[in-house]
């Protein structure tokens, strides 16, 4: 009985989400193409010759960080532009400290993006979703004509990494940088005030998509052995705790806690980051520490790489590959990893 009366409370919040969804869409609209025509206006009356540029890719956090470098490149090719970068609201604080992007244009969803770019108010569009690609709710087909419209969601990591195929899509040069996360001064006062020791190894255990996950068991099972060999502490982030359980002192529970800056800031100061295909493991990329990063079949991908820079060479990271789902690498293949890499590091002090 409980989980149909769960069912139906989902169905009727999925009605009342999509009753009022376009409303509210087609009113931010109205109100962003107001803003982008004046804002367009008063570039133009300053300086005629400067391009007003969007960049656009609205969600999710995972890709926007590694595509962090197209800010970089935009820039260097056009110094004197005005640029935006079109983002759903979640993810603005990752747009919002980047020295490249002159505003965030922060939209309700991707139909909101696709209409006003009909409105012929920007120069020049970097559209880094794939073509086709629709918002969930409003359905409504995004049309890039700027790259390679052959990518899509079903075969993108054939196109390299997700930097890579990401501008492809765009029809840029194919980027393989080091993505950069520009963490604000509020999140690392924030996490100086949670006190977190010296030592600790961070661990993101489940992504949005159960087939890139490793088994709740075997990360209890690993962060045990950690504790145990090396009293160090672990510190979980992400939305939903998997460790919860863990009966130890060592353990700290940071899921849900954190902003995405200050998640970044968290991985930034610890000796190592553990985890699956995730946004987390971007940002541990981005931030420049050392990964060990757990793969395996993903959908119809055999083996892919979705990292650029220190990750997507292996000059920052070991990549355990299983050829089946990831759930299937053994504890003692990651623990081995684990300790080759933790010895090092003591070694070095």
């Amino acid at each position: 009985m409980l989980k149909i009366f769960t069912i139906f409370k989902s169905m009727v919040r999925y009605s009342i989400i999509l009753v009022v969804h376009k409303p509210l869409m087609r009113i931010m609209i109205a109100i962003h193409y107001v803003r982008l025509l004046r804002r367009r206006h008063l570039l133009k009356k300053k300086n005629p010759g400067s391009k007003f540029i969007v960049i656009d890719l609205t969600e999710h956090f995972g890709d926007i960080v590694a595509c962090e470098p197209v800010s970089r490149y935009i820039r260097r090719k056009y110094p004197d532009a005005y640029i935006l970068w079109s983002v759903r609201k979640p993810y603005r604080e990752l747009i919002d400290n980047n020295p490249n992007i002159d505003e965030t244009l922060v939209v309700y969803c991707l139909t909101e993006w696709i209409l006003l770019t009909k409105k012929y108010l920007i120069d020049e569009t970097i559209e880094l979703h794939f073509n086709g690609r629709v918002c969930p709710l409003c359905k409504v087909p995004l049309v890039n004509l700027n790259g390679n419209r052959d990518i899509t969601a079903e075969n993108y990591y054939t196109f390299g990494s997700i930097l890579s195929a990401f501008c492809q899509c765009a029809g840029l040069p194919i980027l393989d940088e080091q993505p950069r996360v520009y963490i604000s001064p509020h999140a690392v006062n924030a996490i100086d005030s949670m006190k977190l020791p010296e030592n600790y190894i961070v661990v993101h255990c489940t992504s949005n998509e159960i087939a890139r996950d490793w088994s709740h068991s075997k990360w209890q099972n690993l962060s045990k052995r950690l504790i145990d060999k090396y009293h160090i502490h672990i510190v979980e982030v992400g939305t939903k705790s998997i460790l919860e359980a863990l009966d130890s002192v060592y353990y700290i529970d940071l899921c849900g806690k954190l902003s995405l800056l200050e998640t970044a800031e968290v991985i930034k100061r610890s000796r190592l980051f553990i985890g699956v295909d995730s946004g987390p493991a971007q940002l541990a990329n981005a931030v420049n520490t050392y990964g060990i990063i757990l793969l395996g079949h993903y959908r119809a991908f055999k083996r892919y790489l979705p990292y650029s820079g220190g990750y997507g060479s292996g000059t920052n990271a070991t990549i355990l590959y299983e050829d089946g789902p990831a759930s299937n690498i053994e504890v003692d293949r990651v623990y081995k990893e684990i300790m080759k890499r933790m010895e090092l590091k003591y070694e070095k002090k």
